[in-house]
């Protein structure tokens, strides 16, 4: 994996965009590289998802990533609410894409986690789980309305 952020965000970007387009799902780039989402998924009446491209990194068990845009003039970061539907996660460590809407989050965390491994006592509530997110080709998304959307 490169050490640079921009070529990781980049191969990133292009796994996520083949794991859409390998379930069917007719995947769009914009032209703009100034907007908030990397990609935009036409639904096929009428709606899009559109998506932020991130890499996961995989640690104790978690595929871990940022949910906010993070620089040296903005050090608690920039949410993404409002501007995109849904997070587009690649993990290099195990080579697969996840699709999770903004709504599966918590609001007020900085990373977002997607549990690869269960929990040692047996948890399930409030657990996301990395399979209930990969892209397949069963994976849905819908927005609903606004900027919130839902897995089906």
């Amino acid at each position: 994996m490169p050490k640079d952020t921009t070529t990781r965000g980049e191969l990133s970007e292009l796994e996520i965009a083949t794991a859409l387009a390998r379930a069917g799902r007719r995947v769009l780039r914009p032209l703009s590289a100034g907007l908030r989402y990397d990609l935009a998924v036409d639904n096929g009446d009428g709606t899009l998802c559109r998506i932020q491209c991130k890499t996961g990194i995989l640690r104790d068990g978690f595929i871990e990533f940022n949910v906010a845009s993070f620089d040296g003039r903005r050090p608690n970061g920039v949410s993404y609410v409002g501007q995109i539907d849904a997070f587009g996660i690649h993990c290099p460590q195990n080579g697969r894409s996840y699709l999770v809407p903004l709504n599966a989050l918590h609001a007020s965390v900085s990373k977002g986690r997607l549990r690869v491994l269960p929990t040692k006592n047996g948890q399930v509530s409030g657990i996301s789980l990395a399979e209930a997110f990969e892209i397949t080709s069963a994976v849905e998304f819908r927005p609903r309305s606004g900027t919130e959307g839902s897995t089906q």
